[in-house]
Parts: C-alpha cells; structure tokens; sequence
C-alpha cells in the first residue's frame, strides 16, 4: 500500500515538472521569443551596418583609389562639361572588393554576445531596461550585393558637386541558440565627392556596368 502511494506521489512529480516544462517553452515562444528576435535584429542591422562603413574605409585606404581614378570629366573647347564618365575597371575592382570584405566580415561573427535585460524579456514599459543582463548569443551570414549610385548637387556659383556612393544591400541570417530570424539592411556610403566648375549637361550621369 505504501509503495503504491509512493509510486502515485512520484507520477504526480513527474507530471508536474513535465506540465511545467512545456508551460516554459511555451512561454518563450509566446513572450520572450519576439522580444529576443526583436533584440537580435537591431543588434545585426547595427553590426551591419559598422561592418560596411569600415570595409569601405578599408578597402580605399588598401586600394589608395581615388576620384580622378574612378570618374572622368570631359569638356568642350570652350570650357563647358561635356559629360561625366566612369572608368568601369576601376569602379568594379573597388566594388567587389568592397562586397568581398563585407561578405568576409559578416560571416565572420560568430557567438556575439548581445545582453539583454531581464526587465527587458519579461516585458512592459515599466520595468524595460532593468534587472540583471541575459547574455544572448548571435550568429550572422547573408549575400551581399551593391552598386554604385551617382548624383549632383548645387555647389555654388557655376559649380555641381557630383557624388558618388556605393549603395550596398545584404539580407541578414540571425541564427540564435533557439531560433533564427532574418533582416534587410540597406545602407550608403559616400566614395567621393567632384567639385564641377560650369553647368552640366543634362543626362551626364556616371555609369558603371556589372563586374
């Protein structure tokens, strides 16, 4: 009779801490889940988003490429712009160098250490940001793509200032201990800016082709 009541109290046990288990998880999935999925995408788009600022600086620190190296300005005999054109060998070397280190660069975070306060998790405006911190460890890959973007602007007194930016676009996997979620960060880094002297022609838009 004893060993029956034992046996029916530890079957109880087992229960409850099953119950509990799955009450867990399910709360994870339900409250802390988008809390940290929220939390590891800004986290990614910022890293990102340093990620692709400094590979830019770094490449054209290496590369030493310059603006007279990456557009042309041609002009008529008597002064005036005749277009703005773009040495594509140049621009597409600077390009897929620049698409190479960010690429590197962002596969190459592994197990980044996001905190997180408990506050924060728990939920609720009162008590967000308090509490001790939950570390949360990310990992990131994506594809990276971009292209050269070219625009002008009003510099002053018979000047346009022509600037050239590399836009670059890369989708995010945010892979979590627990789950994954993925983010578009888009961004544009300024490579050079071209002081014209004289009006310039309609249409006079730098143009690279794909490398």
């Amino acid at each position: 009779m004893l060993y029956r009541k034992t046996h029916k109290k530890r079957r109880r046990i087992i229960l409850l801490l099953i119950f509990l288990l799955v009450m867990t998880v399910a709360f994870f999935e339900l409250r802390l889940r988008p809390v940290t999925d929220s939390v590891a995408e800004i986290q990614a788009q910022a890293l990102a988003t340093e990620i692709i600022n400094r590979s830019v600086s770094q490449v054209l620190e290496e590369t030493n490429i310059t603006s007279a190296q990456l557009e042309e300005i041609t002009y008529t005999p008597d002064g005036r712009v005749a277009a703005v054109s773009a040495d594509t060998v140049v621009a597409n070397r600077l390009k897929n160098a620049v698409t190479l280190r960010i690429q590197e660069s962002i596969s190459g975070i592994k197990n980044h250490r996001v905190n997180i306060s408990l506050g924060t998790l728990i939920g609720g405006e009162i008590i967000s940001g308090i509490g001790p911190s939950v570390p949360l460890f990310i990992s990131l890959s994506g594809n990276v793509t971009s292209d050269f973007e070219s625009c002008f602007e009003q510099g002053g007194l018979n000047q346009t200032v022509h600037k050239l930016s590399l836009r670059v676009s890369t989708e995010i996997n945010i892979l979590m201990p627990l789950s994954s979620v993925s983010t578009l960060v888009e961004t544009s880094v300024l490579i050079s800016e071209t002081v014209i002297v004289g009006s310039v022609p309609s249409g006079a838009i730098l143009r690279t082709e794909a490398g």
